[in-house]
């Protein structure tokens, strides 16, 4: 190799070093303005008590607690052997006066139960037709939405199977969570 070359070599490696270095610290970062502005309204759907929450259960009442705001509600029930049917006792009202809302339930914590026991969420609209039928022992969800016309509301009944011959106390503080999800339309299904 001659001297020259030496030298092209040794200039080429320099000056791909440099386009590294130059691309490794060349990030150009452009700065657009983007403005929100957030402002809480009071939710059009809220839950509520039934006609039959506070009335006598099998043992005690049948409780129904709403939160502050109607966006939350804990229900307690007390059923027994065989089949124990609990009607209208929590309701999904629509408190808009003008627009119908799009409602889904979906069980995201589902109860444990023994084996040949059921337990269902029955949700029928405030004229009394069945609408959806949801097992509260696995992630179930309505199959599709729910419309929830403006002034209206849902009815919540529950009903349980305890198979004759299983231990009460394998009932005793079972819990289900689910969400009542909705939207202002109904294109698409919730997340």
């Amino acid at each position: 190799m001659n001297g020259c070359s030496k030298y092209a070599l040794a200039a080429l490696a320099v000056a791909a070093l440099a386009l590294v270095l130059t691309a490794a610290m060349a990030s150009v970062f452009a700065y657009y303005p983007l403005s929100l502005t957030i402002q809480g309204t009071a939710p059009p759907i809220v839950l509520e008590e039934g006609s039959n929450a506070g009335q006598a259960d099998l043992s005690g009442t049948i409780d129904v607690s709403v939160g502050q705001n109607k966006t939350s509600l804990t229900v307690t029930l007390h059923p027994t052997y065989q089949t124990t049917y609990y009607k209208d006792v929590a309701r999904i009202r629509n408190t808009d006066t003008t627009n119908t809302y799009y409602v889904w339930i979906k069980v995201a914590s589902p109860a444990t139960l023994p084996a040949g026991s059921t337990a269902q969420l029955i949700v029928k609209s405030s004229a009394g037709a069945q609408l959806a039928t949801i097992n509260l022992m696995t992630n179930d969800e309505t199959q599709s939405y729910i419309p929830l016309n403006a002034g209206d509301y849902l009815q919540l009944d529950f009903k349980f199977s305890i198979p004759e011959g299983s231990r009460l106390a394998d009932f005793q503080g079972v819990s289900v969570s689910m969400d009542v999800i909705y939207s202002t339309q109904n294109t698409e299904a919730p997340p």
